[in-house]
């Protein structure tokens, strides 16, 4: 379904995250106190326009109040991201995202009701740690603090084998959801579907286990 999403701060994540949601069909306003930056993703968004998030009459005035989910991408000028954040939530906005600079910060971002908060840097760094060390493991997303959906490439030894066969459940405490090879897309694939050659797997189980399974 098509959303209304709003991005203040023009930096890099703010500029590739304004990007992204707009090429995957939603509306987009782009909003930074820079005249260039604005300029410059003015053709890639719905709307851009240059505007200081800590002012929530510019806000008001943008219409900001009625986005679905604003995402706050000030997080080098700490003090700019508080002020659009509390903004933000005077405002009545359902879903409130932020950049955090730090984990003080992002304390700070929790306490007063912000909806989830972004490390990227961080983020990246670990995604690319995982790939490095293990190479059966292409992605990881964190349901909660024990479950965690992971794609990861089938062990060659699995090829040609059923799911019964392999008893993937009891030996290694994942559930796989899906099997993608080149035939096609197998969702909630039975105990008697073959893994195929050069599969690729999304599995449910403890995050520990699947880390376990992949090294």
């Amino acid at each position: 379904m098509k959303k209304q999403f709003a991005v203040i701060g023009l930096g890099r994540f703010g500029i590739s995250l304004a990007k992204e949601l707009y090429k995957a069909g939603n509306d987009v306003y782009a909003i930074d106190t820079d005249e260039e930056l604005v300029k410059g993703i003015a053709s890639e968004v719905t709307y851009a326009v240059q505007a200081d998030g800590t002012d929530i009459n510019a806000l008001k005035s943008l219409g900001v109040r009625n986005v679905d989910v604003l995402i706050i991408a000030l997080a080098s000028n700490i003090s700019a991201s508080l002020l659009t954040a509390l903004n933000a939530i005077e405002l009545g906005i359902p879903s409130i995202y932020a950049k955090a600079y730090s984990e003080p910060h992002a304390k700070i971002l929790y306490k007063i009701g912000i909806t989830k908060v972004y490390f990227p840097e961080v983020d990246m760094g670990q995604r690319v740690a995982r790939e490095l060390c293990n190479s059966n493991l292409l992605d990881l997303i964190e349901l909660d603090s024990d479950y965690s959906i992971a794609e990861i490439i089938a062990p060659q030894s699995w090829e040609g084998k059923t799911i019964a066969h392999l008893n993937i459940r009891k030996k290694y405490g994942i559930t796989i959801l899906l099997i993608k090879s080149k035939d096609g897309i197998h969702i909630s694939p039975s105990p008697d579907d073959i893994i195929k050659e050069k599969s690729k797997l999304l599995v449910l189980g403890e995050e520990a286990q699947i880390k376990k399974f992949c090294n």
